[in-house]
């Protein structure tokens, strides 16, 4: 008895937890959306507006890179398997895929099962956080993507690619490759 009652508040806790997380991903989601097509329309009309001497690095299509920067997000706990393992795999097929190009690939990765699995792997990162995927905030986030610009601003990296699971319902998430710069 005192098992099932256990088991039962622990349903109750992660059934709210799951509602919580579902209505804050939905309420991201339309922002994201948001802010995507605004910084779009911003990039056509920049474009547009600039000559030969004045274009900047952000808005120009960069088709033979040196050196690219993939970011990549995946959980920090959890038993969540496949979650983690098709970023990974993507990562890594990005990995080839690149390196038979004779480009330079640079990992970039927040939450501790990919910055695990590729240390193991004796991969080297440069750059990493841990603890931000469960509780991020706008600090922590703007500290590890403001690395990311900068390499890209002083000419350190020619693209930035970033691969994490978008969700779409319970059940399934969606496996999403952007480039971002």
């Amino acid at each position: 008895k005192n098992t099932q009652k256990t088991t039962k508040a622990m349903k109750l806790v992660s059934s709210a937890k799951l509602r919580r997380t579902q209505q804050l991903s939905e309420q991201a989601k339309s922002y994201a959306h948001k802010i995507n097509d605004v910084l779009s329309e911003i990039a056509a009309r920049v474009s547009k507006v600039q000559d030969e001497e004045n274009v900047s690095r952000a808005f120009v299509q960069n088709d033979t890179p040196k050196t690219i920067d993939i970011v990549f997000v995946t959980a920090d706990k959890g038993l969540c398997g496949g979650f983690n393992m098709t970023t990974i795999k993507k990562v890594r097929s990005l990995i080839t895929e690149y390196a038979d190009k004779g480009t330079t690939v640079r990992l970039r990765a927040a939450g501790r099962k990919g910055i695990d699995y590729f240390n193991f792997q004796g991969q080297e990162l440069i750059q990493q956080i841990a603890g931000m995927t469960s509780a991020p905030t706008y600090e922590k986030a703007s500290d590890f993507i403001g690395e990311v610009f900068e390499d890209f601003t002083n000419g350190t990296t020619d693209k930035v690619i970033m691969v994490y699971n978008g969700f779409l319902n319970m059940l399934t998430q969606e496996l999403k490759v952007k480039e971002l710069l």
